[in-house]
């Protein structure tokens, strides 16, 4: 590549959202480019003097001071490999990352859209939806959506060992989605326990799911995978599946 890269290329460069081909090439023309070198040790400088000022933890606790009337959350248990943690705003990732306008999602029919972003440790960034993401230790996970024709949503995780954990649901069934245009955050961020791979899955439905149904069909899943949670592919849930893989430490 001769000419310069853009600074959105940069920046989506900078935080992991190009895809595989796209990234190898701009890595490549970075690499010999002074001036594109130059504006992405910016992004780098610009991205730590912010999370210096406002690391994730005290983000957190400063909105959540904020708000007035905090919305009715589901209850959850602690789950094998799950540790419900630290309420969080849904405006968390969007003042977290002001430097990125369009973070990954997964761009579904009818507008919607499903998203994963994990902060608290290392640098807040979003995870592609098929890509694998390391998580560092005490990183924490929130998950997002635009619901566009759909109605209901739940969201599952499935270990290396097939431990299948409810996430979001209320009442053994899907969650109704929150009225409104736009994304919604999930409430409360997610640290996952233990080590090795853990999948998380976003379901978005016209009608609601039994939690019961889906975790049959994950269990099914992970043992047509040859009990390995990496080659797993889609579900049969009865929606419309966003799947990421995370690696824990």
């Amino acid at each position: 590549m001769s000419a310069h890269l853009s600074e959105w290329t940069l920046r989506r460069l900078h935080a992991g959202e190009l895809p595989g081909k796209e990234a190898e090439q701009a890595r490549a023309h970075v690499s010999g480019c002074a001036e594109c070198q130059e504006l992405v040790k910016g992004l780098e400088a610009d991205q730590a003097r912010f999370e210096a000022q406002v690391p994730f933890e005290r983000f957190e606790a400063g909105v959540e001071r904020a708000l007035k009337k905090p919305k009715a959350r589901p209850s959850r248990p602690l789950l094998n490999g799950v540790l419900v943690a630290m309420a969080a705003s849904v405006l968390l990732v969007v003042l977290v990352r002001p430097m990125l306008s369009q973070p990954p999602t997964n761009r579904l029919k009818g507008g919607a859209s499903a998203e994963l972003r994990v902060g608290g440790g290392g640098p807040q960034r979003g995870v592609l939806p098929g890509d694998t993401e390391e998580l560092e230790q005490g990183e924490k996970v929130r998950l997002a959506y635009v619901s566009g024709p759909y109605r209901y949503v739940l969201a599952m995780s499935v270990d290396a060992a097939g431990e299948v954990s409810e996430l979001y649901a209320q009442d053994g069934m899907s969650l109704p989605v929150e009225a409104g245009p736009g994304r919604h955050w999930l409430p409360d961020s997610l640290v996952f326990t233990g080590s090795g791979y853990e999948r998380v899955v976003m379901v978005l439905s016209d009608r609601p799911l039994s939690v019961e149904a889906v975790r049959a069909s994950a269990r099914h899943a992970w043992e047509a995978a040859g009990g390995k949670v990496e080659n797993m592919t889609t579900l049969g849930s009865g929606g419309e599946e966003t799947h990421w893989l995370l690696r824990k430490p």
